[in-house]
């Protein structure tokens, strides 16, 4: 989902439509959809709706449905959110030379094997701060004001120092992603049935999953807030649990069935795996 405001939504697709017209059409042919414009150049599709008479998450479902039925019914994914760069385990090997430096500075501040862990760990965190910098930037396509630790962490050299400069050039980095919730994303899954052997005449059966797709250490410090303030999972919910939480509810109040993407007389039995 690349923006939202009420009654208008501006959707991404990964492939570009085979037949714009035929699911425009489509889509288009149920009640509260007003009008829908493709961009074949940016492959994106912008929807404007009557939230009177039907939902975000009901043009979501639409959209995907019908972007699958042009790819064979191929599996869709819904991401409501950026992509974030998560902690590599380079991030998580340089935090552990980090705490392991000043554990033996304490023990042994003038031993040569704590000027050693030191200087490992101040060119590790630096090498890590450099390649999580470069991944940032393939995502989002900018640098993060994070990125300007790096010279603190090379004056630390200078002056040998490089411990306390990669401690501080680590937790300007990387503790904005330790409480980060893992990335996920909806999966809709359609199959075409059978309407003569469905009691509900449907024509396709969508079943929809809200996955976690990174499971990095991080994912548990991410849970820990919301055991010492309660708040924490409302503040840190994704996009994508807001629109599955929806979903769900839509599925409720319509029993589970849609009204179909190219058959209105049809519909779509909607699966939701909690």
């Amino acid at each position: 989902m690349a923006h939202n405001l009420p009654g208008r939504v501006r959707l991404r697709l990964s492939h570009p439509l085979k037949d714009p017209y035929n699911t425009i059409r489509n889509i288009e042919g149920h009640a509260g959809v007003k009008h829908i414009i493709y961009t074949a150049m940016t492959q994106n599709i912008l929807v404007t709706f009557d939230r009177r008479s039907i939902t975000l998450e009901e043009i979501i479902i639409r959209v995907a449905l019908a972007f699958s039925a042009e790819h064979e019914l191929a599996p869709t994914t819904i991401k409501g959110s950026q992509p974030q760069t998560s902690l590599s385990e380079l991030s998580f090997l340089s935090g552990m030379t980090l705490i392991a430096g000043h554990l033996l500075r304490l023990l042994s501040s003038e031993s040569k094997t704590t000027h050693a862990v030191q200087l490992i760990s101040g060119i590790g965190t630096l090498i890590a701060v450099l390649e999580h910098t470069y991944s940032d930037l393939k995502q989002t396509g900018r640098f993060h004001p994070e990125v300007l630790s790096v010279g603190y962490l090379l004056a630390s050299f200078i002056r040998k120092n490089p411990l306390k400069g990669a401690t501080i050039a680590w937790i300007t980095t990387f503790a904005r992603h330790l409480l980060e919730a893992p990335t996920k994303e909806l999966k809709i899954e359609a199959e075409a049935i059978d309407p003569e052997c469905d009691e509900n005449q449907c024509e396709f059966e969508a079943t929809i999953y809200n996955q976690q797709l990174s499971a990095a250490p991080s994912a548990l410090l991410a849970r820990l807030p919301k055991f010492l303030f309660g708040l924490y999972s409302d503040m840190n919910t994704k996009i994508e649990d807001r629109i599955f939480r929806e979903i769900w509810k839509l599925s409720d109040d319509r029993d589970q069935v849609l009204e179909g993407i190219e058959n209105n007389s049809k519909g779509i039995r909607l699966n939701i795996v909690r």
